[in-house]
């Protein structure tokens, strides 16, 4: 079996902070591979991943919810034949809707039976949650809506009251999402895994 995470959010947010704070949990134990997609310059820190032991494939000619659909699957077929990893994580651009990535890694699925979607994030700034809303309208609300949990960052950064009202921003357009608002150094990286796939119990910062 081969599970697939998607890690979204916009630049800047925090996603491939948060990826790193998932590879110091059990995933150390398992053999992960890395599928980004940054456009243009952007990327993510390679060698930091290589020295964590983490194999890194990069896509930088656009973006894998369009343009990059057929590399997508391409890719995905040559990590699985390639690696044999256990977890491929997918860090997708900033600009890029969730929805459409999710969708090519569910056709994946139907050249690789054993693939299993291990749950979705978008990780948001939660003192730039209403401008995102504002100036990117459908780009991030489709990430927030078609994420299983949606994980504020920087939320040490501000008062119980601004966090809180970025939360109803995010519970209104998605009211089903799962909202992690705790700071995440007061979290173990397994613990937001778990959040991740298994739909495990809010985890709310007390206001």
């Amino acid at each position: 079996m081969v599970k697939i995470n998607v890690i979204s959010g916009f630049l800047g947010a925090g996603k491939t902070t948060l990826i790193r704070k998932l590879l110091t949990g059990s995933l150390r134990k398992e053999k992960v591979v890395l599928l980004e997609n940054e456009y243009g310059e952007i990327g993510i820190d390679g060698g930091f991943m290589k020295d964590a032991g983490i194999t890194v494939t990069e896509l930088n000619a656009g973006c894998i919810c369009c343009t990059l659909a057929g590399d997508f699957q391409a890719a995905v077929d040559q990590l699985i034949d390639t690696y044999h990893p256990d977890r491929i994580l997918v860090e997708p651009t900033g600009v890029g809707k969730l929805s459409e990535i999710l969708s090519a890694v569910e056709k994946a699925k139907t050249r690789h039976p054993d693939i299993e979607v291990g749950g979705s994030a978008t990780v948001v700034d939660a003192g730039k949650c209403r401008m995102y809303m504002k100036n990117f309208g459908e780009f991030f609300l489709d990430q927030v809506k078609s994420a299983s949990t949606v994980i504020f960052s920087r939320t040490q950064l501000l008062d119980a009251a601004r966090v809180e009202k970025s939360r109803q921003l995010i519970a209104e357009a998605h009211p089903d999402a799962r909202i992690i608002t705790t700071p995440w150094d007061e979290m173990e990286p397994d613990f937001i895994l778990d959040v991740i796939e298994n739909g495990k119990p809010l985890y709310f910062a007390p206001l």
